[in-house]
């Protein structure tokens, strides 16, 4: 009875994380619904069955992201009569993401789950690049039924604005793309699955005009880092000898003069952007060690703006290190780049399969997403924060399935 029980819950926890995948670009109330479920869920499980191999198997990761946490935590001394509203945002906001990454990277240790996983990516993308066109050509997005303000408007799908869709592109396009590129890998007939293959290239090239028609600088730049990701990655047989001068080239010089480039591209208004930056950085020089407070860089935004309003950062580590120091920001990027470290290792000395390409697409969407956050402010977007735990919680199941392989454990 109680291996049922545990069956039961492993599966229903599988389904309600594929559930949060299909509706982050569609519905707020069911992303919330279906995580929530699915911790509570995982919860009971690990109260029934006590496992803690996952976490074993990454405890650098987790000592990462423990140490982020408590930088967080420390940020409370300094909120002042705004504690209450940071104890919320701690516990409410930020305290369900350990929990919901531990059950991503404990139910995906099956690499057929990852597989399902970024079919249901793929899926939702292709709604959300059809309900683009329709948005451009018809004059109506369906999935939310909103009548769009012409052809010369940018693009926002079924998201609230331009960014929140070219966030969400720029971390889908290089998973689709990869699933493209290894799709039908290793089959006996070489021309099985070619036009598999084929549509999802097309279903690629739909979703980079998407990208283009949001008119998001910030986003462009986040799905040009991605293919450069990819494109070097996958090509490292070919260019082995010159692989890490090309890497490093491509992403110390290339892509910021691309973004220099772009970002004169059109003036749309990006003194707003310099203006909250000065602010940042106002708040930053009063307590850079451990902030002003987790969640209260909108309510001293005003203040330290001359009254501009009460604004985001448009920079995601800004704003980090505004509100929690600068301890909690370089935890945040040792967390994230021990992730990629592993990826990569395991990338590189991978045999060619669709599990491997799959591994570089989920990176390479979790590198675009935080190049684009060094201009808006997508994790603390509740749609945007789901899918960047989703994709790293996938990368990190998925590098560690690698990792037990390559060990000869499995």
């Amino acid at each position: 009875m109680k291996l049922k029980i545990l069956r039961f819950l492993d599966v229903a926890v599988e389904y309600l994380i594929y559930g949060v995948i299909f509706s982050i670009p569609i519905s707020i109330t069911m992303i919330g619904t279906f995580a929530g479920m699915a911790i509570v869920f995982f919860l009971i499980k690990k109260i029934l069955s006590p496992d803690f191999t996952s976490i074993k198997a990454n405890k650098v990761l987790f000592l990462f992201l423990l140490a982020f946490f408590v930088f967080m935590d420390l940020s409370l001394l300094n909120s002042g009569p705004l504690v209450g509203k940071s104890l919320k945002v701690l516990f409410m906001k930020w305290g369900r993401f350990p929990l919901f990454l531990w059950a991503i990277i404990d139910t995906f240790q099956d690499a057929r789950r990852i597989v399902k996983a970024v079919y249901v990516f793929l899926f939702s993308a292709t709604l959300v690049g059809l309900t683009v066109f329709t948005q451009k050509f018809l004059g109506f997005e369906f999935l939310r039924g909103r009548v769009s303000g012409g052809f010369s408007v940018p693009s926002i799908g079924p998201f609230k604005n331009q960014n929140g869709l070219a966030a969400y592109l720029s971390c889908v396009i290089p998973i689709v793309l990869s699933f493209g590129f290894g799709y039908g890998f290793g089959y006996r007939k070489p021309n099985h699955g070619l036009v598999a293959k084929l549509c999802l290239l097309l279903i690629t090239a739909m979703l980079i005009l998407s990208s283009f028609w949001t008119l998001c600088r910030g986003g462009w730049l986040g799905i040009i880092s991605g293919l450069i990701f990819v494109t070097l990655l996958t090509n490292y047989c070919r260019l082995k000898k010159v692989f890490w001068v090309l890497f490093s080239f491509s992403y110390v010089f290339c892509v910021p003069l691309i973004g220099f480039a772009l970002f004169f591209f059109r003036n749309r208004g990006d003194s707003n952007r310099f203006i909250l930056s000065h602010g940042a950085w106002g708040m930053i020089k009063e307590n850079p060690f451990l902030g002003k407070g987790v969640g209260t860089f909108m309510d001293y935004c005003a203040f330290y703006t001359n009254n501009f309003g009460t604004y985001y950062a448009h920079n995601c580590y800004l704003q980090m290190w505004a509100e929690s120091g600068i301890f909690s920001l370089l935890c945040f990027l040792l967390f994230v780049g021990y992730v990629f470290y592993r990826s990569i290792k395991v990338s590189l000395s991978a045999a060619r399969s669709l599990n491997y390409f799959l591994l570089v697409g989920l990176t390479a969407g979790l590198l675009g997403f935080l190049v684009h956050s060094f201009f808006e402010v997508h994790l603390y977007s509740f749609q945007l924060s789901f899918l960047f735990w989703v994709v790293l919680g996938l990368t990190v199941a998925l590098y560690s399935k690698f990792d037990s392989e390559q060990k000869g454990e499995v």
